[in-house]
């Protein structure tokens, strides 16, 4: 096989190539993130939490006191230990 032949073969795959891999839909990668857009506004709140981090009551930011009181007394009363943190949630507008 000539040179010639040989650089037309490899023209030929390459165009044969070009159009499966046009011819191929490109599927679209879904966004793994699940943090909202950035111009969303987000606020911070505090979340009582028992032992395995589910959140049992909610407080707005300035109630920090309330919040921590809701903590001492469901470690009280229930025996085991519940944790106060802060989460941010989007604003309702």
């Amino acid at each position: 096989m000539s040179n010639r032949e040989r650089i037309a073969r490899a023209a030929e795959e390459a165009a044969i190539a070009a159009k499966e891999k046009a011819a191929k839909p490109v599927a679209k990668k879904k966004s793994g993130s699940r943090r909202p857009s950035p111009t969303a506004r987000m606020k911070v709140i505090w979340e009582v939490c028992d032992g395995t981090g589910k959140a049992v009551k909610s407080f707005p930011y300035p109630d920090k006191a309330q919040a921590e009181a809701e903590v001492e007394a469901r470690s009280k009363s229930t025996g085991r230990s519940h944790i106060l943190r802060p989460t941010k949630v989007p604003m309702d507008e």
